[in-house]
C-alpha cells in the first residue's frame, strides 16, 4: 500500500492524476489519451508503468456509459489502424528480398535492387497511363483498322503492306523477336493505331496520345528530380565530416526489437559491413595524405594516359555501331529473307559487344587511377552510362539518317514523302527497333546469369586447375548491373511513342530480372571486396536515369515537332507533324480559352515564371547557405565545449592530486 500511495504521489507531481479511484477529478476521453502518451514518457520501470495501467483499468467502472465506448470505440479503432499498417507492410513488394540482400551484401547492392524496384513503378504509371488514356478508347469508342494492303495504290507514300496470311510457322515464331507479323499489326506498335477523329465524337484521342505521352514523361523527369533532391541531401549529411565515431554505431546501431534469429544475423552483418567501409575509408584517407609531390604527378600523368586511351576505345566503338546498323538497314530491305533475325539483331548485337567488354576494361583501368572506393565505383558508374548512353544515341542517329534521311545528302527517296520511302510505316519500324534493344537486353541477361556466372562458379567449385581457381566465382559487380537497366529503361523512354506498350514489357522484364539478378547474387555469385556505399550510389543512380531521360527525350522532341508523319499508318496520317493536333484542337476552343492559352505560351508569361522560379531558387539556396553557416557555428561550438570539458577534468584531476591524503 505504502507503494502505491508513492506511485500515485509522483504521478501526481507529474499531472497524472485522473484516472486513480480516489481521484475527483472527472476528465474526458481525450483527457486519459493525453494521459496515456504522458504515462509512456514517465521515466518509470515497466513494472511500474504496468501498474499504473492496472489501476487505471479498474477506474474505468466509475466513469459514465458514454466515456467507456468512445474508449472503446478509441481502442478499436486504434487496431485496425495498426492492422492495416502491418498488411500494408506485408504487401510491400520485395520487402524481404531487399532485407535479406542488404544484411548479406551490404547497402551498395541493396541500392541496386530497390533501384529496379523504383523502375518497375515507372513501368507501372506508364502502362497505367496508356491503357487508361489511349488503348481502351481506342478499342471501345472507335473503330480502329488496319489499312488493307495496296491501300491508295495512286500515292507511292501509302503503299503499306499488312497481309499476314502466308506466313508460315516458324516465321511466325521469329515474329515474336522481331517485332513483325501479327505483332507489327497489333496495338503494341504505332501502326495499329489508324482512327480518324469524328466530329461525334468529342474524346480526341490523338492529341491524348501525343500529350499522355509528353506528361509521363515529364511525370518521370519530377519523380526522379524528387529522389534526386532527397539523395543529394542524404549525401551531404553522411560526407567526411558529419560522420559519427565509429564507437557511436557500435553503441547504437543494434535494434533492440529484433527477436528472430535470422533477422539478428542479418543485421550483424549489416553492422559489420557498415564498419568495414568506414575503416577502409579512413585507411584510404591517411595514404592519399602521405603522397609526395612526386607521386602526386606521377598520378596525374597516368590519369590522363588512362582517359585518352578511354576516349579512344569509345570513338571506336562508335564506328563499330555504326558498321552494324549500315549494314542491319541496307540488307534489311533487299535481301532480307537471306539474313532473317541475325541481319536485324546486328545493331543490338553491337552496342551488347561494346558494352560488355568496354566496361571490364573500365573496371581494370579504374585500379591502376589509384581513387577512393567510393569515388572508383561512382567514376567507373558514370564512364559506363555514358558509353551506353552514347552507344544508344549514335545508333538512333544512324537509324534516323536512314529512315528520315537526317543529315544525308541524298534526298531522292525522301523528297516525295519526306522521309525514306522504303519505310512506309517509319515509327512501326523505329518502334520494332526498340522493341529488339529490349529483348537482346534480356537475353543478355539471361545468358549471362545461366552461361556465364553459373559456368563460373562450377567450374571454381569443380575443377581444381589454375586457371579455374584464378577466375573463381563472379563478383557483382554494380556499376555494370545499372548500366544495363539504365540503357534499357532509355530505350524504353524512347520507344514509348513508336511503341505504347512497351513500358508492359519493360516491367515484365524488370519483374524477371530482379530474381534472376537475386539468383545470381546469392548462388554465383562471392561477397564483393568493395564495399561503397549506398546513400552516394543511390545519387547517382538517379543522376545517370535522369540523363538517360535528356537523352530520349532529344530524339521524341525533334520527332514531334519536326519530323513528317507517315502516310499509310498511325494516327498522325493527314498532320504535318504531330505537334499539329495541338494548334488544330485550340482552333476549335472558344475565343477565351484560345486568348488564355495564347498568354500562357507567349513571351511574357514565360519570362514572368522564370523570374518566378529564380527568385523561389535564390530563397531556397539563401537558405541552405544561412543553414551551412550554422552548421559550421555549431561545429565549432561543439568542439570548445569538448576543450572545455577537457580542461576542466585535468583541473580536477589536478586537484585531486594535490589534496592531501588521510
Amino acid at each position: 500500500m505504502e507503494d502505491t500511495q508513492d506511485l500515485r504521489h509522483r504521478c501526481t507531481h507529474h499531472g497524472y492524476v485522473s484516472t486513480y479511484p480516489d481521484s475527483n477529478n472527472e476528465q474526458s476521453f481525450e483527457g486519459l489519451s493525453h494521459q496515456e502518451l504522458l504515462l509512456r514518457a514517465m521515466p518509470y520501470t515497466m513494472q511500474e508503468k504496468r501498474h499504473l495501467r492496472h489501476l487505471q483499468a479498474s477506474a474505468g467502472g466509475d466513469v459514465s456509459s458514454w466515456v467507456a465506448w468512445k474508449q472503446r470505440q478509441y481502442r478499436t479503432q486504434r487496431q485496425f489502424r495498426e492492422g492495416i499498417w502491418n498488411l500494408t507492410r506485408i504487401f510491400q513488394l520485395w520487402k524481404s528480398p531487399l532485407d535479406e540482400i542488404g544484411g548479406n551484401f551490404g547497402p551498395g547492392i541493396k541500392s541496386y535492387f530497390t533501384f529496379l524496384k523504383f523502375l518497375l513503378f515507372i513501368n507501372f504509371l506508364a502502362v497505367l497511363l496508356v491503357t487508361s488514356l489511349i488503348l481502351l478508347p481506342v478499342t471501345i469508342f472507335y473503330n480502329a483498322t488496319i489499312l488493307p494492303k495496296g491501300l491508295g495504290t495512286d500515292s507511292e507514300c501509302r503503299n503499306y503492306s499488312s497481309d499476314i496470311s502466308h506466313r508460315s510457322s516458324w516465321q511466325h515464331f521469329q515474329d515474336i523477336f522481331t517485332g513483325e507479323g501479327f505483332l507489327e499489326h497489333s496495338y503494341l506498335f504505332y501502326g495499329a493505331y489508324n482512327v480518324q477523329q469524328d466530329s461525334n465524337n468529342q474524346y480526341n484521342v490523338h492529341l491524348v496520345y501525343l500529350l499522355s505521352i509528353l506528361g509521363y514523361l515529364f511525370a518521370c523527369f519530377l519523380w526522379i528530380f524528387r529522389r534526386i533532391a532527397v539523395s543529394l541531401a542524404q549525401w551531404k549529411v553522411l560526407r567526411w565530416e558529419f560522420k559519427m565515431p565509429v564507437s557511436t554505431k557500435i553503441f547504437t546501431e543494434w535494434d533492440f526489437c529484433i527477436q528472430n534469429p535470422e533477422a539478428a544475423i542479418l543485421k550483424q552483418k549489416s553492422i559489420y559491413n557498415e564498419l568495414k567501409i568506414d575503416l577502409l575509408e579512413q585507411n584510404q584517407r591517411l595514404q592519399h595524405q602521405q603522397r609526395t609531390w612526386k607521386q602526386l604527378a606521377q598520378l596525374y600523368l597516368r590519369r590522363l594516359v588512362i582517359n585518352v586511351v578511354i576516349l579512344l576505345l569509345m570513338a571506336a566503338a562508335f564506328y563499330f555501331i555504326h558498321l552494324a546498323t549500315d549494314i542491319s538497314q541496307r540488307y534489311s530491305q533487299l535481301d532480307a529473307a537471306s539474313f532473317g533475325v541475325v541481319n536485324q539483331y546486328l545493331p543490338p548485337l553491337a552496342i551488347s559487344t561494346v558494352n560488355v567488354f568496354l566496361p571490364l576494361l573500365f573496371h581494370v583501368l579504374a585500379q591502376l587511377e589509384d581513387y577512393s572506393l567510393n569515388y572508383k565505383v561512382n567514376l567507373t558508374l558514370v564512364r559506363c552510362v555514358i558509353l551506353k548512353l552514347s552507344s544508344l544515341g549514335m545508333f538512333l542517329f544512324f537509324l534516323g539518317s536512314k529512315v528520315l534521311c537526317i543529315g544525308s545528302n541524298s534526298t531522292f527517296q525522301c523528297q516525295s514523302c519526306g522521309y525514306n520511302k522504303l519505310y512506309q510505316c517509319w515509327e512501326t519500324h523505329i518502334g520494332q527497333e526498340m522493341y529488339k534493344l529490349i529483348i537482346f537486353s534480356f537475353v543478355t541477361t539471361l545468358a549471362s546469369a545461366f552461361l556465364i556466372s553459373l559456368l563460373r562458379r562450377l567450374l571454381a567449385k569443380h575443377c581444381s586447375c589454375a586457371l579455374a581457381q584464378w577466375l573463381g566465382k563472379e563478383e557483382f559487380l554494380v556499376p555494370h548491373n545499372v548500366l544495363d537497366i539504365v540503357a534499357a529503361q532509355t530505350v524504353i523512354w524512347v520507344g514509348i511513342f513508336f511503341c505504347p506498350l512497351l513500358p508492359l514489357l519493360g516491367g515484365v522484364l524488370i519483374f524477371l530480372t530482379f530474381y534472376m539478378k537475386k539468383y545470381t547474387l546469392f548462388q554465383n555469385c562471392q561477397p564483393s571486396t568493395q564495399l561503397f556505399r549506398a546513400s552516394q550510389s543511390k545519387f547517382f543512380f538517379q543522376i545517370m536515369l535522369l540523363l538517360g531521360l535528356f537523352l530520349a527525350c532529344t530524339p521524341l522532341v525533334y520527332i514531334v515537332s519536326r519530323s513528317t508523319p507517315s502516310q499509310a499508318c498511325g494516327l498522325f496520317t493527314n498532320s504535318s507533324t504531330p505537334w499539329q493536333v495541338v494548334p488544330d484542337t485550340v482552333s476549335h476552343l472558344p475565343r477565351s480559352a484560345q486568348l488564355f492559352l495564347g498568354y500562357a505560351t507567349s513571351n511574357v508569361f514565360c519570362f514572368s515564371l522564370l523570374m518566378l522560379f529564380s527568385l523561389i531558387l535564390t530563397v531556397y539556396i539563401s537558405q541552405a547557405q544561412a543553414n551551412r553557416k550554422v552548421i559550421e557555428r555549431l561545429k565549432k561550438q561543439h568542439v570548445l565545449c569538448v576543450q572545455e570539458k577537457l580542461c576542466l577534468v585535468r583541473k580536477l584531476a589536478r586537484l585531486l592530486v594535490e589534496l592531501p591524503s588521510d
